[in-house]
């Protein structure tokens, strides 16, 4: 594939000659055959003189005309794609008249999306919770705004937009940005703050909403709203929280969205209107730290983003330390340390499944020459990211040193987009003139950013909670199932978090004596398993049962896989039964049925994960 881009290896645009500063959208949205039909205007500002072409990005668009918009006309412009590469997408090159001068350029792209578009999933009403109408969302993150608009697909980019959407009249239509006007059939949007293309997001439904706070509201499907609006109550908390820790909240609106099942991910930070999934809803609140990253990434990520994919971890590492001080506030010291040491246990795992074989995929700071986002996307940049801020912090002489830089980072490179070496720079501009520059030698940068495998150095964390789980992984790993019926610690309540945690180390257990139906039965009972409605505990016990090579709780196990396409969840369990020969046929059998229920993002990587790609 080779690097696209100067600036994005994974763009062909050229952000270094010319730039999006606005984007008005013009959308049909057809139902019937899945498809965006419309417009989109562009409002560019060319850097260079004489520039021959733009060139956007693109994914499985079809361009029906491109034409310069001028003060009394119209001149159109000659456009053409290129072949496609996989996973990755097209050129267009749309052709400029001789002579173009630096400054401002209205292009006019009108245009109509394929009905597979990997950005955008359509539900039929039988997929949907109502059963009763249709639901269309997308997923932009990474590179997949170019199958929703031709533009320039790089978080190198920001720009603002505008938006009409014609859609059912029955039905409602959101965006990540803020309503400008609804009628029935067609709303219009704005978003006011530059975003890059990755944050652009819609979503139709038969959606309606109940207020979560002063500037929040949770919408799902009528048949959850109640749930949900109990589950995701402290939002409001979190996001005074958030300021508190990060500096003043510019986007005016948070709201939430609760997805259908099919949503890939945990959440995503879509501006104004964070997208999250349904296994969120736990019944006891447990899950909704997804929401405090979510919340933190409007600093981290939205506002001072990552000026390209190799650099993941200055969003998503950012995040999850803002993340855990959300929770540290909200829950103490203890739950926040608890939390770091919980992703670590996942990372290791990470580490030794799903990037086994692309140890390079480990380091911080990634090349994606020849490897798409997609593909390399995994928990270290998360879970490495935030230790590593976190050494630094401690490093420095804890959260009052480190806070204020951090705020001043933020403001620094509010509504820019920027590398590792830019963090770098501000960290020592601000710390060199003070009592902390000798510590600042400490840091071993090279190997934080480029030696592949766990983080280098672990923090000392408040094991107090982590020791609870570690203990009963151990008992378990290492106790018959006849020794443990007796075993009072076995009875010995424990919160949602530390039954999450015990039952990921108990997978890592190397060797687990009498892994088998009776030891498993044995724990669903001692710990309710059987009843619960917690999606990462329902994981983790699926991923025993493959372990345990429970054939008989085989549909179990599928029957999960299908009740949500969250990659964090199936992508595992798909792998886990991919190496388990007798389990494997049926598997594959049963990811042909329901791929096409999945968003692309998801159906590309589960391909991968079982060699059928």
């Amino acid at each position: 594939m080779g690097r696209l881009g100067k600036v994005d290896p994974s763009s062909y645009s050229q952000p270094e000659l010319i730039t999006t500063l606005h984007s008005a959208l013009r959308w049909q949205v057809d139902f019937k055959n899945t498809k965006l039909i419309g417009s989109v205007t562009h409002k560019f500002n060319v850097l260079e003189k004489n520039l021959p072409a733009i060139i956007l990005d693109v994914r499985d668009l079809k361009i029906t005309n491109a034409e310069l918009i001028c003060d009394k006309s119209h001149i159109p412009l000659n456009h053409f794609i290129s072949e496609s590469i996989d996973d990755i997408g097209a050129k267009l090159t749309i052709e400029l008249p001789q002579g173009t001068a630096p400054g401002n350029l209205l292009v006019r792209i009108d245009y109509e999306t394929s009905s597979a578009a990997s950005g955008l999933q359509w539900l039929t009403p039988e997929q949907t919770l109502g059963k009763t109408h249709p639901y269309m969302f997308s997923q932009c993150q990474a590179i997949h705004a170019r199958s929703i608009l031709p533009c320039q697909d790089t978080p190198a980019v920001k720009f603002t937009y505008e938006a009409t959407v014609e859609h059912p009249s029955d039905l409602t239509a959101l965006m990540g940005a803020l309503i400008d006007k609804r009628e029935p059939g067609c709303t219009t949007f704005k978003q006011e703050v530059p975003i890059p293309a990755y944050l652009l997001a819609i979503a139709i439904g038969k959606l309606v909403s109940k207020p979560l706070g002063p500037q929040s509201n949770v919408w799902a499907e009528q048949g959850i709203i109640d749930e949900c609006a109990e589950e995701f109550s402290q939002t409001s908390e979190m996001l005074k929280t958030a300021s508190d820790i990060c500096g003043p909240y510019v986007w005016k609106q948070y709201d939430l969205l609760v997805m259908p099942p099919s949503f890939p991910f945990g959440g995503m930070e879509n501006p104004c209107l964070t997208f999250v999934t349904p296994t969120l809803l736990a019944g006891d609140k447990s899950l909704a730290d997804v929401v405090a990253h979510e919340i933190a990434h409007s600093w981290t990520g939205n506002l001072v983003t990552n000026k390209n994919f190799e650099h993941f971890w200055l969003n998503e590492g950012f995040t999850v330390f803002v993340e855990t001080k959300i929770v540290g506030r909200m829950h103490g010291d203890k739950e926040r340390d608890f939390h770091m040491l919980r992703n670590l246990t996942d990372l290791q795992e990470c580490i030794r499944t799903q990037l086994a074989k692309q140890p390079e995929l480990t380091k911080l700071v990634v090349d994606l020459s020849n490897c798409g986002p997609d593909d390399a996307f995994s928990s270290v940049p998360y879970i490495k990211g935030s230790t590593f801020l976190r050494y630094i912090e401690d490093l420095l002489g804890g959260p009052e040193i480190f806070e204020p830089f951090l705020r001043q980072y933020l403001q620094k490179y509010a509504y820019k987009s920027v590398i590792t070496d830019d963090f770098k720079q501000a960290l020592y501009e601000y710390f060199n003139g003070t009592d902390k520059k000798e510590k600042l030698t400490e840091i071993d940068w090279d190997m934080w950013l480029s030696c592949e495998g766990m983080p280098p150095i672990i923090p000392k964390f408040d094991e107090t909670l982590a020791n609870v789980s570690k203990q009963l992984a151990q008992l378990w790993g290492t106790k018959t199932t006849s020794e443990l019926r007796d075993l009072p610690d076995v009875k010995q309540r424990i919160s949602s978090h530390q039954l999450i945690d015990f039952l990921g180390k108990l997978i890592e257990c190397k060797g687990i004596k009498d892994l088998n139906e009776q030891k498993i039965e044995l724990l669903e009972t001692a710990y309710n398993l059987k009843n619960t409605k917690n999606a990462e505990v329902r994981f983790r016990l699926m991923r025993l049962y493959i372990m345990a090579r429970l054939l008989d709780r085989l549909d179990e196990i599928i029957a999960f896989a299908n009740s949500n396409f969250r990659m964090k969840f199936c992508r595992p369990i798909y792998r886990d039964l991919g190496n388990w020969p007798d389990a494997r046929p049926k598997a594959i059998e049963n990811f042909k049925r329901v791929k096409d229920q999945m968003m692309a993002v998801c159906s590309h990587t589960i391909e991968k994960d079982l060699g059928l790609k």
